[in-house]
C-alpha cells in the first residue's frame, strides 16, 4: 500500500454574503482554491493478492469511512478501512451462497447492507460486515437493471440503462418512445421494475452498416446493426440527494432537474452558461480525437462479461470508416459530469472548450444557490464521497494496473461568514 505525505489544506472562497448569488447569476465564476491531503492509495502490480485489481467498476464509502472497491471481473468487493488497510473481501467466483457468476452492479444500502446485482436475475445481499445474508431472484423478463445502482431511503434502487427481454416464444414489445431514456426503480424482491422518470434524448441517427464477426471457417458468429456515429450526444447524468430526490442532467444546456420520489420534476438548478456551438474547427478536432482514440482499440469489452474475442480489429475498422461520415449536434452539451456530496451540495462539471477535455466544476445547493467554481485544472468530482471529507478516485497506475487514490478535503476558511451556505461548505464536501 502506498502512503503519502499529509499536506495542510484550506479551501478559500472570496467574501460573499450568504445567499448573495449575483455573481453566479450573472455567469461570472467565483473561483474556489482548495488544497487537499493525500490519505492513501491501493492497487499494486506486485502487491498482495487482495490489491491486484482486474477492473475497478465502482467505489463507495460506508458510514464509517470504509471503502468498498467493486472488481466485477474478479467477482468480488474489496473493503479497506479509513487508513487503507485491508479488512475483507465480499463475494468470490462460484455458485454457492454468497458467490458470484456475473456481477454487474453494486451498492451500499442506507441501512449498511451491501447488494450485488449478479446478472441476469439475482440480488445477492450481505450484511454490513460482509457476511452473506440472502439471495433474491427476480423476473428478468419484467425488466433488469443496468450497472448503475443508487439506493433510496425506502430501500429501493434507482438504475438506468437496463433491459427487458422477451419471454421464449414471445415477440419483443415496442417501446412507447424509443429515443427517451428510462430511469427505473427496482425493489429487492420479485416486484417488477417501475419507470421513475423518462429522460430526454436526441432522436437516434439512421442505421449504418452491420458489424459482423466470422469464425475460422468463414461462418458468421455475430451480426450487429449500428447507428451512425454521432459526436457530442447529451449524457444522462444522475446523482441522489440524501432525501431520495434525484438530480438529473439530460439536456444540451446547463440545467439540473430535481426529480421527486414520485417521479415528478420538483425543481431545477441552473446557471446562465450557454453550450458551445459546434464549428468546423470543432468538427475537425473531434474527428482527429476519434481517430487517435481508435488507434489503440485492440479488444472489445462487454460490461460484466469481459473481453469479446475477435471483435476488436473489426470494430476499429468499422468505427474508423464512420468517423468521416459522423453526425454532429449543433452545440456541445454544457454539462459533462454530476455528483452530490453528503452535505447535499451539487457538483456540476462543465464540458471543456471544444468538448476535448475537462472544464471547471461548479458547486451549487439543491435550492439553486451558487457556491463557487473549482478550476478546470483543479480538484475534480470524485468517484465516491465519504465521511470526514474523504474522496476516492479510480485511476490507472504502473503497467496499467487499476488503483484507487483517496484524498481528504480538511478545512474551509470563509472570511466573514460562519453559517448558511458557506458554513455548510466549511464542513468540507464529503462530511457525513
Amino acid at each position: 500500500m502506498k502512503r503519502s505525505t499529509i499536506l495542510s489544506c484550506v479551501l478559500c472562497i472570496p467574501f460573499a454574503a450568504c445567499g448573495d448569488t449575483s455573481a453566479g447569476a450573472a455567469g461570472a465564476d467565483i473561483l474556489l482554491t482548495p488544497a487537499t491531503e493525500d490519505a492513501y492509495s491501493v492497487g499494486e502490480y506486485s502487491g498482495e493478492d487482495w490489491e491486484n485489481f482486474t477492473r475497478v467498476a465502482k467505489v463507495a464509502f460506508d458510514a464509517s469511512g470504509n471503502l468498498h472497491i467493486f472488481d466485477p471481473e474478479a467477482m468480488r468487493v474489496v473493503v479497506v478501512d479509513p487508513e487503507g488497510n485491508f479488512l475483507r473481501e465480499i463475494g468470490g467466483e462460484g455458485e454457492g451462497p454468497g458467490e458470484l457468476s456475473h456481477p454487474f452492479g453494486f451498492e451500499i444500502l442506507r441501512d449498511g447492507r451491501i447488494v450485488i446485482y449478479d446478472f441476469p436475475r439475482t440480488w445477492q445481499l450481505y450484511d454490513a460486515e460482509g457476511g452473506f445474508a440472502e439471495e433474491v431472484t427476480f423476473d428478468m423478463f419484467a425488466g433488469a437493471p443496468g450497472s448503475l445502482l443508487m439506493a433510496r431511503p425506502d430501500g429501493r434502487l434507482v438504475s438506468r440503462g437496463g433491459f427487458r427481454m422477451a419471454r421464449p416464444g414471445q415477440e419483443s414489445e415496442e417501446e412507447e418512445d424509443p429515443h427517451l431514456r428510462d430511469i427505473e426503480l427496482f425493489a429487492l424482491g420479485d416486484s417488477p421494475k417501475e419507470v421513475l422518470y423518462r429522460a430526454w434524448n436526441l432522436e437516434p441517427t439512421p442505421l449504418d452498416e452491420e458489424l459482423t464477426t466470422e469464425n475460422e471457417r468463414g461462418q458468421t458468429e455475430m451480426s450487429v446493426s449500428m447507428n451512425r456515429m454521432r459526436a457530442f450526444e447529451p449524457g444522462l447524468h444522475l446523482a441522489m440527494l440524501s432525501d431520495g430526490r434525484l438530480a438529473v442532467v439530460d439536456s444540451m444546456g446547463y440545467r439540473v432537474k430535481l426529480i421527486g420520489l414520485d417521479g415528478s420534476v420538483v425543481g431545477t438548478v441552473e446557471r446562465p452558461i450557454a453550450p458551445e456551438p459546434v464549428t468546423e474547427a470543432v468538427r475537425a478536432a473531434e474527428r482527429e480525437r476519434r481517430r487517435e482514440g481508435l488507434q489503440g482499440l485492440t479488444e472489445v469489452r462487454m460490461e460484466g462479461f469481459g473481453v469479446v474475442e475477435g471483435l476488436g480489429e473489426q470494430m476499429r475498422a468499422n468505427q474508423l470508416a464512420q468517423v468521416d461520415n459522423m453526425v454532429f449536434t449543433e452545440v456541445i452539451p454544457a454539462i459533462a459530469g454530476l455528483a452530490v456530496d453528503p452535505a447535499d451540495l451539487i457538483w456540476v462539471e462543465r464540458t471543456g472548450p471544444g468538448g476535448g477535455g475537462p472544464g471547471p466544476t461548479d458547486i451549487l445547493t439543491a435550492d439553486g444557490a451558487y457556491v463557487g467554481t473549482l478550476p478546470a485544472d483543479g480538484l475534480r468530482i470524485p468517484d465516491a464521497f465519504g465521511p470526514d471529507g474523504l474522496m476516492a478516485y479510480i485511476e490507472t497506475g504502473e503497467f496499467d494496473v487499476p488503483i484507487v487514490r483517496v484524498i481528504r478535503l480538511v478545512t474551509v476558511d470563509i472570511p466573514g461568514e460562519s453559517d448558511g451556505t458557506w458554513g455548510r461548505l466549511r464542513s468540507a464536501p464529503g462530511t457525513g
